[in-house]
């Protein structure tokens, strides 16, 4: 690689300033010559010529070797006067420039002999010179990097402007108070949005801004705590729930055969039929109770295994609507049944979508009041298929319980004094299932008016 030695550039930047007075003497020269009459405009002219061709010339190669040490180096090497901002340089420049025309013109006004003027001239015109390529070179190397204007103040203050704009709060544009509040806001949004794990660097931070930031980071600290010990107890909970439901089921089983075989038995004793009974229903019970709290905790836990497959809705609630006409008429109520003519398809588990629909019609069975309509209906919105159910209870529903949990929480009742039976379970089961299977439950309640639905995207309407 030819490298540009520091050395041949100083003899060009010489030999160009060399040129340049020369060129200024001769003009100078010249207008003396004219001005007093002496012959001789010919020799200067030549050497003005002389004077500007090696001018360029010097001019080109250092336009060409300025900010790269060799011929293959394509790299732009910057120095301390390229730091100054381009349009500073060129107000200097301008300013300069013209103090040197008015300093030249009065220069010419003046009475020299030739001696003093070609003194005067060219020392002016060296200075002038150095003066010029001070800040053209400099111009060059920018525009060569491709800082010319980037490195500019009107160019920062459009940036900035822009950005301004553009967002309303950009810490790069800030004050070290603003930015440090920034990221401190920023850190409390991420964290009221459930990521946890931000944290703020508080040596980053001065001041009472320092202070803020520990104190957001122990309340990250104090809530991952809290939300770890929460799960810790939900596990607790649910380990609780499954190990004594399991516990009881065994002999809850054999008071149940045991509760089947005095069934059978030809007892003439009414109130020992009264007994068994009584025994048969309140077993009966306790078995549903356990096999929803097994159900909870499988659920809870994440133990639900899933087999998606095609279902067809109508065909699902027509048989779970026909399951339960014993037990509606029973209480006199009557289904009044809207499905649509066609299959409506959704991607669910057809087991546990089935459970969630019976919990539903289980709810209305025991809560509606008697002699009442339940309204069962399928409707299809764009692609969503929503079944609803609705019925009227025989008590009013508010829409929040004590401690604020809706109908959907577990062991939440809609009959407060729990003098009905039921678990409090088949809602939260129902809701918990749907919402495994990607599906959407919600429960709305208007006085004694309680509506249940189920929403699941549509596979292909037929």
């Amino acid at each position: 690689m030819k490298e540009y030695s520091n050395g041949i550039k100083g003899a060009a930047i010489v030999i160009h300033q060399m040129f340049f007075v020369l060129m200024v003497c001769s003009l100078y020269g010249v207008g003396y010559d004219i001005a007093h009459h002496i012959k001789g405009i010919v020799g200067l002219s030549t050497l003005i010529v002389i004077g500007l061709v090696g001018g360029f010339v010097m001019l080109a190669y250092l336009t060409s070797v300025t900010g790269r040490h060799g011929a293959d180096d394509p790299e732009v090497y910057l120095n301390f006067v390229d730091r100054i901002y381009t349009d500073i340089q060129l107000l200097v420049f301008g300013f300069l420039l013209y103090g040197a025309i008015y300093v030249c013109r009065e220069i010419g006004r003046m009475d020299f002999e030739f001696s003093g003027l070609l003194v005067a001239v060219g020392t002016l015109g060296y200075l002038a010179d150095v003066v010029f390529l001070f800040f053209y070179l400099s111009i060059v190397r920018k525009a060569k990097s491709n800082t010319l204007l980037t490195h500019s103040l009107i160019y920062q203050g459009i940036v900035f402007v822009r950005e301004a704009i553009s967002s309303k709060q950009n810490p790069r544009y800030c004050t070290r108070k603003a930015r440090e509040r920034y990221e401190i806001q920023n850190a409390i949004e991420e964290i009221s949005k459930g990521a946890l794990d931000t944290t703020l660097n508080v040596d980053d931070f001065q001041g009472q801004e320092r202070d803020i930031a520990i104190a957001v980071n122990n309340i990250r600290e104090g809530l991952s705590e809290a939300v770890m010990e929460r799960i810790r107890n939900e596990r607790i909970k649910a380990d609780l729930i499954t190990n004594v439901s399991h516990d009881i089921k065994t002999p809850l089983t054999s008071i149940v055969n045991y509760v089947d075989l005095l069934k059978r038995e030809n007892l003439e004793n009414e109130n020992a039929r009264n007994y068994i009974r009584i025994l048969d229903e309140k077993s009966q019970r306790l078995k549903q109770l356990t096999e929803d709290l097994v159900e909870v905790s499988k659920i809870t836990s994440g133990n639900v295994h899933l087999e998606m497959q095609t279902i067809d809705m109508v065909e699902l609630i027509y048989q779970t609507g026909g399951e339960f006409n014993e037990r509606f008429e029973a209480r006199g109520l009557t289904i009044v049944t809207k499905l649509p003519n066609q299959a409506v398809l959704v991607n669910a588990d057809g087991r546990q979508l089935y459970r969630a629909i019976e919990n539903l019609y289980t709810n209305a069975a025991k809560y509606a009041l008697e002699n009442t309509r339940v309204y069962v209906e399928l409707e299809v919105e764009d692609t969503t298929a929503v079944f609803t159910i609705k019925n009227i209870s025989k008590n009013p529903l508010p829409e929040k319980q004590e401690g604020g949990k809706d109908l959907t929480a577990r062991f939440v009742r809609g009959d407060v004094s729990r003098t009905t039976e039921g678990s409090g379970l088949g809602l939260s089961i129902a809701k918990n299932l749907t919402n495994l299977m990607g599906g959407e439950f919600k429960i709305q309640t208007d006085g004694d008016l309680f509506i249940a639905k189920i929403q699941f995207e549509i596979l292909n309407n037929l």
